[in-house]
């Protein structure tokens, strides 16, 4: 994969078009291909910020809401994002990443 190299091993929120929202480590991204590699990651079917937004740039920044009720899927090792143009990525802070895999339905 070409290009991106400055997202690598970034902690990053995608958003894809089909895919959904995923959070985890970037270990390749290709913009060309709209194909971006997270290893670490995790789903995030439902997840509330602090305040009313339900931004993912919010939730990049900041973390996921105390106690917010979240839906957030399994870790899996690695997950490869093919979307249609409309990519979205976020970078996360330490802090935000750590409240998604801390986690527990």
């Amino acid at each position: 994969m070409k290009k991106g190299k400055g997202i690598i091993g970034k902690k990053m929120i995608v958003r894809g078009n089909v895919a959904g929202v995923h959070a985890g480590i970037v270990e390749a991204v290709d913009f060309a291909t709209q194909t971006v590699t997270l290893v670490k990651a995790r789903r995030l079917w439902r997840v509330y910020t602090r305040d009313s937004s339900g931004s993912i740039s919010d939730i990049a920044a900041n973390g996921l809401k105390t106690n917010g009720g979240h839906s957030i899927g399994a870790m899996v090792e690695s997950t490869v994002i093919v979307n249609p143009p409309g990519l979205e990525l976020s970078e996360m802070t330490d802090k935000a990443y750590a409240s998604i895999l801390a986690w527990k339905d």
